[in-house]
């Protein structure tokens, strides 16, 4: 077996992002952990949510030369900031390593680099408080990835992309629906995940949290609270690709930070030009200044 480095390398950007956690202050935001939600920082508060994600793929399509097994390990750097009650900003910017192995050849490629960037407007229209935490919320949210990343973690393309998000929150329950579609203007000739083709891509995801403990939850008193969570997380590409991934999940929730933790598994699919999802594992923490 052989391997095959990049060259490239994420080195600088990795420094840069283990800095943002370290001097990071106190934030928090309740979300789910795959998806948008309508929640966004206060007027003049910083978000920063740094998310870990483990990815088994199988490529079972496409030219035979091209199948066998993919390994994604991707690092989600992103950062929101509150403009306004209703208005924020984000930016988001991956690092990546990739395993491939192939099917018909005795061999590992291993690739690094970096992701296309996501900056995102959200625009909270409509805001509903029914209690001191129950709240109904619901946002736009619209902007661009542009072609800023290398190697094989990039589609070589700026693709808008427009958005709605829900969360309703009653008592220790929580509702949270997201829908996102992206305009693709070009592709990966090979593409690997949803997205990396030169089909459009509408993502729709939903999630039912609950607050395990306390019972009763002050944010003067309470500190911090646990909650349990499932999601269902789906993507439909205009090539005919679609998949639906059920996540459950677990969160902590403190006043200055918060602590996910999540596994996606496939639960209907119909992939023919792109790789399947067999599990992903996804770890994150958010802070804010």
């Amino acid at each position: 077996m052989r391997c095959r480095r990049s060259s490239l390398s994420f080195g600088l950007p990795l420094r840069l992002s283990v800095l943002l956690v370290c001097s990071a202050a106190p934030a928090l935001g309740q979300e789910p952990i795959n998806a948008d939600s309508a929640t966004q920082p206060s007027p003049g508060h910083v978000t920063i949510k740094e998310q870990l994600r483990f990815m088994s793929l199988d490529m079972d399509s496409g030219a035979k030369r091209d199948r066998g097994a993919v390994r994604d390990l991707l690092l989600s750097n992103s950062i929101t900031v509150g403009l306004s009650s209703d208005w924020s900003l984000s930016l988001r910017a991956p690092l990546a390593a990739r395993w491939r192995t192939y099917d018909n050849a005795d061999r590992t490629d291993r690739e690094q680099g970096v992701g296309d960037v996501t900056a995102l407007a959200k625009w909270r229209f409509y805001r509903e408080d029914h209690g001191p935490l129950d709240t109904t919320r619901i946002a736009v949210l619209g902007g661009l990835e542009a072609r800023t990343g290398d190697g094989p973690f990039t589609n070589d393309a700026y693709n808008p992309t427009l958005g709605l998000a829900a969360t309703k929150i009653m008592g220790r329950h929580g509702l949270n629906g997201h829908l996102q579609y992206t305009l693709t203007t070009d592709g990966a000739p090979d593409p690997v995940l949803p997205g990396m083709s030169t089909a459009d891509v509408l993502r729709y995801n939903g999630a039912y949290l609950y607050r395990l403990a306390p019972e009763q939850f002050t944010s003067a008193t309470s500190g911090g609270a646990w909650y349990a969570m499932i999601e269902a997380n789906g993507v439909y590409e205009t090539n005919g690709d679609h998949e639906l991934l059920l996540a459950p999940g677990i969160m902590y929730e403190a006043t200055t930070w918060a602590f996910e933790l999540s596994v996606q598994l496939p639960a209907w699919r119909e992939i023919d030009h792109r790789a399947a999802t067999e599990y992903t594992i996804v770890a994150g923490l958010r802070l804010s200044f």
